[in-house]
């Protein structure tokens, strides 16, 4: 352990970057909303580290990582150091609660579960249930307050917002005649692909057409008909890799070149193998790997990233997730000067534009979905991806946020 700091001197400390590594182990705690004022502060990562998951969870981990190892470093939280955990639910639904309840008994007094709210919800669920803070991230807007639980905070803007901010984006780009695609493989696409068509209207668009897709469907012959008979301006891929890669490349392949914008999960260049030189592709992003985010900070993380593990970071998302979720709690611990969920709660629900290293991130007591964070767009030209715009900010939500 390490001598106790000044609660003010810790606060500063908390946004320091210096080095990364996998903190793992057992916390002595009891899982609980308790404080048990000594020991390690044992923050436990449930999520699907092997399947399909995988992609999203570990980055996420690996944010975690860093943070635990940065803030440790800088003193710990209320003289403590902070612990991480890792608990596998192999991206299978049937182990989802079993591996959080058994984050749990392994000690954590908080939890981050799986980057996705058909993944994630049953986890925050399992520790709400408890008594335990669950704050993580997922485009589904149920994951929060109202449609989790009152201590599952969401570092995502959720997927009404995304999809709102797509097309307040587009029509601000001058598009007029979008084809919405919206893939119903989970609720996040769905819904973002339904603000979408929301927001267009009512900002006094007219939609070109819409349909369906399925994640995994091998052809997207229909799609493409469809797309071809619209006379649109702008295909809305409301969809996520790997199965929305494929259906970019088809549309492609098909001769189609208008231009698309994308859910913010085809940020980053992992799958771009799939449609290799893709060009007039526009996603928006809460931050940029490339280098040029607008945030000397971030520019920092990645590189880090790919300094200390030997590999650029294939998404900006899911590690700045993974990081910021660490910040957020302990900036909460330390102010409410213990791990009492409730006080560490009511900390939390006083965020304010809290400056985390992804961006802004308001709470209140009763939502807990940032909703209105400033989003970058990032177009992919030849296959390489780079800032076209900063700081766009969502005015509203078609029917108010998602809280």
């Amino acid at each position: 352990m390490i001598r106790i700091r000044r609660r003010s001197a810790v606060l500063r400390a908390l946004s320091v970057g210096v080095g990364i590594a996998l903190v793992g182990g057992c916390g002595s705690a009891a899982g609980s909303g308790s404080d048990s004022n000594s020991g390690p502060i044992v923050i436990g990562h449930t999520a699907g580290m092997t399947g399909f998951m995988s992609v999203f969870d570990v980055p996420v981990e690996q944010g975690m990582a860093m943070a635990v190892k940065d803030i440790n470093a800088a003193g710990g939280v209320l003289g403590r150091q902070l612990e991480l955990i890792t608990t596998n639910n192999e991206s299978d639904p049937t182990k989802i609660q079993s591996a959080a309840q058994e984050a749990i008994e392994k000690g954590a007094q908080f939890v981050v579960p799986a980057c996705d709210y058909d993944i994630g919800g049953p986890a925050a669920r399992t520790a709400n249930d408890q008594g335990i803070i669950a704050i993580g991230c997922a485009g589904g807007p149920l994951f929060g307050y109202e449609g989790t639980g009152p201590m599952t905070y969401n570092l995502h803007q959720a997927s009404p917002g995304e999809g709102a901010t797509m097309a307040q984006w587009a029509f601000a780009a001058g598009y007029r005649k979008p084809f919405v695609i919206n893939d119903r493989g989970l609720e996040y696409s769905q819904v973002a692909g339904e603000y979408f068509t929301k927001k267009w209207q009512a900002m006094g668009g007219q939609i070109a057409g819409e349909t369906t897709y399925q994640n995994g469907d091998q052809s997207a012959a229909s799609q493409i008909a469809d797309i071809q008979r619209s006379g649109a301006d702008l295909v809305v891929i409301a969809s996520y890799p790997p199965g929305g890669a494929t259906l970019i490349r088809q549309i492609r392949a098909a001769g189609i070149g208008l231009p698309m914008v994308g859910t913010q999960a085809f940020d980053g260049t992992y799958w771009l193998d799939a449609v290799p030189d893709l060009s007039d592709f526009f996603v928006p992003v809460t931050a940029s790997l490339h280098g040029d985010d607008p945030v000397a900070a971030r520019n920092e993380f990645f590189r880090r990233i790919e300094q200390e593990t030997g590999s650029p970071a294939a998404s900006a998302f899911y590690p700045l997730t993974g990081y910021s979720s660490v910040q957020a709690l302990a900036r909460a611990i330390e102010r409410a000067g213990t791990t009492d969920s409730a006080a560490v709660s009511a900390e939390l629900d006083r965020f304010t534009d809290e400056d985390l290293l992804m961006g802004p991130t308001t709470y209140t007591a009763t939502c807990h979905i940032p909703s209105l964070r400033p989003q970058l767009i990032v177009e992919y030209t030849a296959g390489k991806p780079a800032v076209v715009q900063r700081d766009l900010a969502l005015t509203e939500v078609p029917g108010g946020a998602p809280c």
